[in-house]
C-alpha cells in the first residue's frame, strides 16, 4: 500500500512536470502525410533511406540477415513551414543533443558493442531468450501499477496474471507459459504510456547518455522508473547495479547489429535516428488516440 502511495504521488508529480515543461507547444500542430511507396527503391539506395521512406529492408550482419521493418509510413511532426520542403522536427536542443549523439557512439563502438558481440558469443541464443524473459517478468509489477493508473484494468489484469503464473510455472519467468499455454498477451506500459494517456505531451526530442533517443517525457519515464524498478525490492546494491547491467547488455545485443548497420549506412546517423524516434512516437499517439475513440463509440 505504501509503494502505491509512493507511485502515485510520483505520478502526480510527473503530471505536474510535464505540464510546465511542455507549456509551450510547436507553432503548428501534428499534420499526417502519406508516403507513396515504389514498388522497387535503386540498387544504391541505403537501407537507412529506405527505412526513412517507409520499405522494409533486409540488413546482413555477424548473426545472418535480419529484416528490419520503418518505424511509420505515413506520420510526421511538422514545426514550421520550410523552402525545401523536408519535414523540420521540434528538436531545439539539437547542438547538446548531437554531442551526446556522438558521445554514445564512441561508447558503443568502444565499450557496448564489442561487449555485445562478446555476450552473445559466450551465451546461446536459447539461454539469452530466457533471462530476457526473466527481466520482463521481473518489471510486470511496473506494468501493472502504470496500467492501473492509466485506467487500463483488463491489462493490469493480464500483467497480474502473466506475473503470478511466470513466476510460479514459468520457473521465476525464465519461461512464459502465460503466453503458450494460458494465450495472456503480454501488456507493457511505461510511465511515459500513462503521462500520454492523460494527454502529456512529449517535450522536445533528448538524446540521453547511453540510453539514446527520448523526449522530455521519456527521460522523466526512464528516472523515475529506475528509482521505483522492482529489482530494488528484491536485492541490494551493489547487487541490483550488477542485475540492471545485466537486463541493458542483454536488451542492447538484440540491437547491436541493426545499429551498426543502420548507422554505417546513414547519410546524418543523427537524422535518421531522429526522425525514426519521433515519427514512432507519433504513430504511438496516433494509435492510441484512434483506440480511445473507438472504445467511446462503442460506450455510446
Amino acid at each position: 500500500m505504501a509503494v502505491m502511495q509512493v507511485y502515485k504521488q510520483i505520478l502526480i508529480g510527473g503530471l505536474v512536470l510535464m505540464l510546465v515543461a511542455c507549456a509551450s507547444k510547436p507553432e503548428q500542430g501534428q499534420t499526417a502525410q502519406s508516403i507513396e511507396l515504389s514498388a522497387k527503391e535503386p540498387a544504391s539506395e541505403s537501407p537507412a533511406n529506405t527505412l526513412s521512406k517507409g520499405k522494409a529492408v533486409t540488413i546482413e550482419t555477424s548473426q545472418g540477415s535480419l529484416d528490419v521493418s520503418p518505424t511509420v509510413v505515413s506520420v510526421a511532426d511538422e514545426q514550421q513551414d520550410d523552402p525545401t520542403g523536408e519535414v523540420v522536427y521540434n528538436d531545439p536542443l539539437e547542438g547538446v543533443n548531437r554531442a551526446i549523439f556522438s558521445f554514445n557512439d564512441f561508447s558503443y563502438r568502444y565499450a557496448l558493442l564489442p561487449i555485445s558481440d562478446g555476450y552473445r558469443y559466450v551465451v546461446p541464443s536459447s539461454v539469452r531468450d530466457k533471462i530476457g524473459n526473466a527481466f520482463d517478468n521481473l518489471r510486470e509489477p511496473l506494468n501493472l501499477l502504470n496500467n492501473t493508473f492509466a485506467g487500463e484494468f483488463s491489462e493490469a489484469g493480464s500483467n497480474l496474471g502473466r506475473f503470478l503464473i511466470n513466476s510460479t510455472v514459468g520457473l521465476l519467468g525464465l519461461f512464459d507459459p502465460a503466453t503458450d499455454w494460458f494465450h495472456i498477451a503480454p501488456e507493457k506500459q511505461t510511465i511515459a504510456n500513462t503521462l500520454q494517456h492523460y494527454d502529456i505531451s512529449a517535450g522536445p526530442y533528448l538524446v540521453l547518455p547511453i540510453l539514446g533517443p527520448s523526449d522530455s517525457r521519456g527521460a522523466f519515464s526512464t528516472i523515475t522508473e529506475g528509482v521505483i524498478h522492482p529489482v530494488n525490492y528484491v536485492a541490494d546494491p551493489p547487487e541490483t547495479y550488477q542485475i540492471r547491467i545485466v537486463d541493458g547488455i542483454d536488451d542492447f545485443s538484440s540491437q547491436s547489429d541493426i545499429y551498426r548497420s543502420l548507422y554505417e549506412q546513414a547519410d546524418d546517423p543523427y537524422l535518421y535516428f531522429r526522425n525514426q524516434y519521433i515519427q514512432g512516437q507519433r504513430r504511438d499517439e496516433l494509435f492510441e488516440l484512434s483506440e480511445q475513440q473507438q472504445d467511446n463509440r462503442d460506450n455510446q
